[in-house]
């Protein structure tokens, strides 16, 4: 048995690190079995399809992300700002070492499954639909704790500035990995606070990345129905949200 899972593992990691450096569609089973230093037919004792291999390989990457980003990101912050926050700055640094070791910005290896597989692919594009949705849950969550120790208004909208995160980093990875630039993941990364949670503003400065209360300072102002153009009205005002 030690021996059918230790099989079954090296088909999974083989799998995961092909994909993730070039794509689902460019690596066949063949080449997944030749790194992985099995027989061909062994793959399909264990999968009954490529398609079932990356389910397990979305699964793979998940706990992989767990325990090298979110965990660590977890024990480092204070307060739930600060673990977001580190959160980010983790993705950027995990990003900078595969960067490093591949040799190339792969992105990020759901984004680009998601890219490949979603329109084609039901099983796949339901593990991802999962996935995304659990990757929602532990921002809400830390956003709602944010709330909850008075680090954020009690009007935030923690479901929306969740999925607003969400949306942000993957376009950003997506970005980087257009570019081959690691380095755009680590200057935009730590900002997905200030576009998420408007009442924040994050500052990144010489790698670190702080937070605070973000005043209005602008005067109120109105949309002109017949000309569509925004009128000020009164004074610039302090107001803190």
């Amino acid at each position: 048995m030690a021996r059918s899972n230790d099989t079954q593992e090296r088909l999974i990691e083989a799998a995961a690190g092909l994909w993730h450096a070039r794509s689902y569609a460019d690596v066949g089973v063949s080449e997944i079995c030749e790194v992985a230093d099995v027989r061909k037919g062994s793959l399909y004792h264990f999968f009954s399809s490529k398609q079932e291999l990356a389910v397990a390989v979305i699964d793979r990457h998940w706990r992989d992300a767990y325990e090298t980003v979110l965990m660590p990101a977890l024990a480092a912050g204070e307060t739930p700002m600060a673990q977001l926050q580190e959160l980010t700055i983790g993705i950027a640094g995990e990003v900078g070492r595969l960067t490093d070791e591949l040799g190339l910005m792969p992105g990020c290896p759901f984004g680009n499954l998601a890219g490949e597989l979603s329109t084609i692919d039901g099983a796949v594009r339901e593990r991802l639909e999962r996935l995304f949705e659990s990757q929602h849950e532990v921002l809400q969550e830390l956003l709602d704790r944010a709330v909850a120790a008075g680090e954020l208004p009690e009007a935030t909208d923690t479901g929306e500035a969740a999925r607003a995160m969400l949306a942000y980093i993957e376009g950003v990875l997506l970005m980087s990995k257009n570019a081959n630039d690691a380095s755009i993941a680590r200057r935009l990364l730590p900002l997905a606070l200030r576009l998420a949670v408007p009442s924040t503003c994050v500052e990144a400065r010489r790698g670190l990345t702080t937070y605070r209360s973000q005043p209005r300072t602008r005067p109120l102002q109105s949309v002109d129905e017949r000309t569509g153009q925004l009128t000020s009205h009164g004074k610039a005002h302090d107001e803190h949200t």
